[in-house]
């Protein structure tokens, strides 16, 4: 009896602190500022609603997200489900020491459309035409995943198989896996890591018959914390971010395509002060950037990538007097303008896998070209 009175009293001093701390919050609600944006989820937060039909939907949305102490409850609700032994929160997995998004699933209407449109822009211009399609963490980081976590496999191999003539697939698998106990995908991010992204390059430059440089490494960052990070609203997992010179690295300008802006370095400093780090490589998403190095180089590359290529792009620019980066998910002009202009010599896709097969963007722009002909 005595234990259980002590239980119940447990559960009213608990039950007052919980309350005391609500009617903290609540009066914090009403004096406190509304803040635009969540550092912790990296999105932006609802704003007071306008009058309108859905006004009581949207006043919900916005008590939800400005209601005070929101950032410590969504820490503290990813704590709750550790120790409750939840093993997956939305689209990522809780693994061993990281957090892995799930792949998307193989899409084969996409990845088709995406495969002919690359196979008939082959056909259209006799250049060396490179894919590479990155597997994800899910992939190749099995080991860390929940024990009997229902990941599906990652068919590179049908990919490859519509592969037409004159493309050279670039198969990154076993670098990867060669190397999966080393930090080749962050804990926090979705993303691949400058180390990770430095293997797969050997890959690439061993297809086409040069011999990679040494870097030198710089640590610009121990305390990335990423995409899945924001997602599930881990607080402890947090990443270290390197750069990867090259040794042999030129003198190079970058020119960004939404207002002509000019840099001499790919690396964004200013985003280590900022909530997506990832964005230190190249900056946030552009439709077209134009890298003019000054080497010696006859070669002009064409990259059609997703936000996988930017760490890629450090071991690249060595290798190109000119590398022209389109993104197609925020590009929408004519690719056969870039071909003429810039006097394209090599075409690289680089993609991570979940993109590939689930995003038919890059199928858009490459059929833009026919259409537009």
């Amino acid at each position: 009896m005595k234990s259980e009175n002590k239980i119940n009293g447990l559960g009213k001093k608990f039950v007052k602190v919980l309350m005391s701390g609500l009617c903290i919050c609540l009066v914090l609600n009403v004096v406190w500022p509304d803040k635009e944006k969540s550092m912790t989820e990296n999105r932006m937060l609802a704003r007071f609603p306008a009058l309108s039909a859905s006004f009581l939907q949207d006043l919900d949305v916005y008590f939800s997200d400005q209601f005070a102490g929101r950032d410590l409850l969504f820490k503290g609700s990813y704590i709750i489900k550790r120790m409750e032994g939840i093993r997956r929160i939305d689209d990522v997995y809780l693994g061993k020491g990281a957090l892995i998004r799930e792949s998307s699933p193989y899409d084969e209407t996409i990845v088709s459309k995406n495969m002919d449109a690359l196979n008939a822009f082959r056909a259209a211009h006799d250049v060396n035409t490179m894919l590479m399609v990155v597997p994800t963490a899910a992939s190749i980081e099995k080991d860390r995943l929940p024990a009997f976590a229902p990941v599906g496999p990652e068919d590179l191999d049908a990919i490859w198989g519509k592969s037409g003539e004159g493309i050279t697939n670039i198969d990154v698998r076993q670098a990867l896996n060669e190397h999966k106990e080393e930090t080749i995908y962050y804990k926090t991010d979705h993303h691949w890591t400058s180390l990770g992204a430095w293997y797969a390059y050997q890959v690439l430059a061993g297809s086409q018959g040069y011999t990679p440089a040494g870097n030198t490494v710089y640590e610009v960052s121990d305390h990335f914390q990423g995409t899945l990070a924001s997602k599930t609203g881990s607080p402890f997992l947090k990443d270290t971010i390197e750069l990867y010179v090259p040794d042999n690295v030129p003198e190079y300008v970058v020119t960004y395509g939404s207002d002509q802006h000019k840099s001499r370095t790919m690396y964004n400093s200013k985003a280590i002060h900022e909530k997506d780090q990832y964005e230190v490589f190249l900056g946030a998403n552009e439709g077209i950037v134009r890298i003019e190095s000054d080497n010696d180089s006859d070669k002009h590359l064409l990259l059609l990538k997703d936000s996988y290529a930017n760490t890629m792009l450090q071991f690249l620019i060595p290798q190109y007097r000119t590398i022209t980066i389109v993104d197609p998910r925020y590009y929408y002009e004519d690719l056969e303008r870039i071909m003429r202009s810039d006097l394209i010599t090599d075409v690289l896709v680089l993609y991570n896998y979940s993109n590939f097969v689930s995003d038919s963007s890059l199928s858009d722009v490459l059929q833009s070209r026919s259409e537009e002909q």
